[in-house]
């Protein structure tokens, strides 16, 4: 490996953790130019996450997946898991480079939430969102709302089938981590639907603290009060 090399792709990385994705892509394309190893995924990989950044996903979904087959890193795993999964294609490659990638590189984020992706597809919504969680923790980006429309249908799924108690599990897993309204209030009506009225009186009493006066405080007062008969 070239000195050259090297200190082009370091100035890459540093540009890239700044945020000045265009830099870094120039800049990992210059260590391309300056007398490479024979292993060039670094390079190749960081190109490839710069231009998803630069929102040319095509681009960076083609350069992951042929690094991925000749010759895959974490990083590259996760992403093309990732891009797969948001691309609908849960499939067993997605799954397997996810993990592939968590094996080696434990704090990778975009792995955790391709797992996510990939369970949800297939129903395992707890296992998702244990995957969800591991990936947020380390710094893996997804809003409380999107994951509450989500929750919301899935338990709505459940009841629907008449199975309160695998609507319950589902909130359950998730209402603490966000710890806000939204999923304080569901998960106490479903706790209430599966005959859990300590759970439900314990969440509709969390989200009081976030209620002014007004009709659905004066619900949730109403409905504390009944279950605690």
């Amino acid at each position: 490996m070239s000195e050259d090399y090297r200190f082009h792709l370091d100035r890459a990385h540093e540009f890239y953790d700044e945020g000045n994705y265009e830099a870094a892509r120039a800049a990992a394309q210059y260590a391309l130019e300056s007398d490479p190893p024979a292993d060039i995924s670094e390079a190749q990989t960081l190109i490839a996450l710069a231009l998803r950044k630069l929102e040319y996903n095509d681009k960076a979904f083609k350069m992951l997946s042929e690094i991925v087959v000749k010759t895959p890193n974490p990083d590259a795993c996760a992403e093309y898991a990732l891009m797969s999964a948001e691309r609908g294609i849960c499939d067993e490659v997605c799954r397997e480079n996810a993990e592939m990638a968590i094996e080696q590189s434990p704090d990778n984020a975009s792995a955790y939430v391709a797992l996510f992706w990939y369970h949800q597809s297939h129903e395992n919504y707890v296992e998702a969102l244990r995957h969800l969680k591991r990936g947020m923790h380390r710094g893996a980006e997804f809003s409380a709302h999107r994951a509450f429309e989500l929750v919301r249908s899935w338990c709505q799924d459940a009841c629907n089938r008449e199975d309160p108690a695998s609507a319950l599990e589902i909130s359950g897993e998730i209402a603490d981590y966000f710890n806000n309204l939204d999923f304080s209030v569901l998960h106490a009506r479903i706790a209430e639907i599966a005959n859990e009225p300590r759970i439900a009186v314990q969440y509709y009493k969390k989200a009081l603290g976030w209620l002014r006066p007004g009709p659905m405080r004066t619900d949730i007062l109403e409905a504390i009060a009944r279950l605690a008969i």
